[in-house]
C-alpha cells in the first residue's frame, strides 16, 4: 500500500534518500518504490531532495578532511596540526567543484566538448628488398 506522501518524506529523510532502505522501511520492493515515483513526481522530489542533503553532508566532511583540523594557541594562532590537511582531498574539490570557475584535470579550450575524429594516419609500405645488394 503506498504510504502518505508525508510519511515517505521522513522516511526519505531517514535514509538519505537511499531506495533500498526506504524499499525496507516499507516492507516493499525498490520496484514499488519506482512506481511510487513514477505515479507521483512528489515522492521522486523526496528521494532527490535527500540525497540532495547528504551530498551536502558529505562536502561538509570532506572539507574538513581537506582543510585539516589545526591546533590554536590562546589567541587563536594555529601552531600545529589535530588532523593535518588531505591534500589529495582538497585537489579533488577543487578539481570536481571548480570546474565552472576553470579549476579540474582537463580543461579543453579548443573543441568547446565535442568529440573531434581526427583523419586516420595513412601508412605507405614501400618494399625495397630487389635494390638490396648482396
Amino acid at each position: 500500500m503506498k504510504p502518505k506522501l508525508r510519511r515517505f518524506e521522513e522516511i526519505a529523510a531517514k535514509y538519505g534518500g537511499n531506495v533500498s532502505r526506504i524499499a525496507d522501511a516499507f516492507d516493499v520492493s525498490r520496484l514499488t518504490v519506482y512506481r511510487w515515483c513514477e505515479a507521483d513526481g512528489r515522492f521522486q522530489a523526496a528521494i532527490e531532495e535527500h540525497r540532495g542533503r547528504l551530498l551536502d553532508r558529505c562536502l561538509e566532511t570532506a572539507a574538513i578532511i581537506a582543510n585539516g583540523i589545526p591546533r590554536k594557541d590562546e589567541n587563536g594562532e594555529v601552531i600545529g596540526w589535530n588532523e593535518r590537511p588531505d591534500s589529495w582531498m582538497l585537489k579533488f574539490l577543487i578539481s570536481t567543484l571548480g570546474r565552472k570557475e576553470g579549476f579540474g584535470e582537463a580543461v579543453d579550450i579548443t573543441t568547446k566538448g565535442e568529440s573531434i575524429r581526427p583523419e586516420p594516419i595513412k601508412i605507405e609500405v614501400i618494399d625495397r628488398r630487389e635494390q638490396v645488394e648482396l
